[in-house]
């Protein structure tokens, strides 16, 4: 009995000392994790407000007890106890067992207590789960609140002001066609974001995500003439870091004479009827020129950049010849020849029809029908019941008795050089 009566009275006077909050908490290999949200309320507030701290859920079912700490500048690196261990059956709820904690003192007692008197920066308030004795946590809930002056405080982070530097090189002016490297520069080196360069009002290529405080495009695609830079920083969180632009850098791009970026070839399909290109890229370029060449020759009045290969250029290699100029000069580029097949079968539009009348001992004549390319000369073959009767090849044809009750019709073909020869034939017609 009187062993029982001592622990409990032991018991008592441990409580009292955590209660008093003048116990130090143990914080081994056995604390959690914070796991959860906190709110803190109000969200804004002064250094004199009261606050509440408000859980996103209940403590596990082994926490009966809970510790609130604060950390930040001016406070010790292990934390300041805000509100001691207490029971959790203390506090109110909120419908999703959130649990409710009114801070007794303000942030400004709470200084007061640590012997500083600035606020300034983020504090971390942790919630911690625990047992009413022992070591044992079961891990807690964190919030943050910002002092953005010594009295006034915010729940969110405060955005940071940034610097962006543009660094040109070269420097001054260049040539057209130099590559030209724009390098931001972003501080504080932790911004993240992007940077889109700038030539006056224009965006330079695509936006540049910063690395390490810095973002680099290479460009060489600056036009001719006077232009003023500039780098446009974008934070990726816009709470943490605000936008920032350096000042514009002058830039002077001189013209020289075209080059060749991409050597001329003729593109499409080379044969008579298809149009085929002349593909071809420069630089510096004000004004563009083609000729097209037949075996080396240049065949005259064709200067478009697009030529519709002839009858003439059948089984002969074609070129384009191409000719950039500016202000300075001229440069021209000849491509390969490529060889000129066959143009596709002449294509029959409207189906060939018979003339005459139709009958034993008459004569009736090929009407051609319609094809595309228009055909220069045509041939035929009559048919008997869609059997070829021999030695019936002209455009017109006397029905013989040995047609009578037979279906008759005719077979054209159309020809154009340069081309494939085209066929088609009438719909039969049965000899009366």
């Amino acid at each position: 009995m009187m062993f029982t009566a001592a622990r409990r009275s032991l018991a008592v006077a441990v409580a009292g000392l955590l209660a008093a909050g003048t116990v130090a908490l143990a914080t081994g290999a056995a604390q959690a994790d914070v796991p959860g949200a906190m709110g803190v309320f109000p969200a804004t507030g002064t250094d004199t407000s009261g606050m509440q701290l408000t859980t996103a859920g209940p403590c596990p079912a082994d926490a009966t007890n809970l510790i609130v700490s604060v950390t930040g500048s001016g406070f010790p690196a292990a934390g300041q106890n805000v509100v001691s261990n207490s029971p959790i059956s203390t506090y109110s709820n909120t419908p999703d067992g959130g649990i409710v904690v009114p801070l007794t003192q303000t942030m400004r007692d709470y200084a007061s207590t640590a012997g500083f008197s600035t606020l300034q920066g983020r504090y971390d308030f942790t919630l911690t789960c625990r047992a009413a004795f022992g070591s044992a946590t079961y891990g807690g809930f964190g919030a943050s609140v910002w002092f953005t002056s010594n009295t006034a405080y915010q729940t969110t982070a405060p955005a940071v002001a940034t610097t962006t530097a543009l660094t040109v090189a070269p420097a001054g002016s260049v040539v057209q066609g130099t590559s030209v490297t724009l390098t931001a520069a972003v501080a504080p080196a932790g911004a993240a974001g992007s940077v889109q360069f700038m030539d006056g009002t224009k965006a330079v290529g695509s936006p540049v995500a910063v690395a390490a405080g810095s973002a680099k495009l290479t460009t060489g695609t600056l036009a001719v003439g006077a232009h003023t830079l500039s780098a446009r920083f974008t934070p990726a969180d816009s709470a943490a870091f605000l936008p920032s632009t350096s000042a514009g850098t002058s830039l002077t791009v001189k013209i020289k004479p075209p080059s060749v970026v991409t050597a001329p070839k003729v593109t499409g399909t080379a044969k008579v009827g298809a149009t085929v290109t002349c593909a071809v890229t420069f630089g510096g370029a004000t004004s563009v020129t083609y000729a097209w060449l037949r075996d080396t020759t240049v065949i005259s009045g064709y200067t478009a950049h697009t030529h519709v290969l002839q009858a003439a250029d059948y089984r002969h290699k074609i070129a384009c010849r191409a000719t950039a100029a500016n202000s300075t000069g001229k440069t021209t580029a000849t491509s390969p020849g490529v060889s000129v097949a066959l143009g596709a079968a002449l294509h029959n539009t409207v189906r060939p029809t018979l003339a005459g009348t139709v009958r034993t001992g008459h004569r009736i004549a090929a009407r051609n029908g319609t094809w595309s390319p228009v055909a220069s000369s045509y041939t035929y073959v009559w048919l008997r019941d869609g059997h070829v009767i021999r030695g019936a090849v002209h455009s017109a044809y006397v029905l013989t008795s040995a047609d009578h009750g037979h279906l008759i019709s005719v077979r054209v073909t159309a020809k154009r050089s340069g081309y494939a020869d085209g066929s088609a034939a009438s719909v039969p017609v049965r000899v009366g």
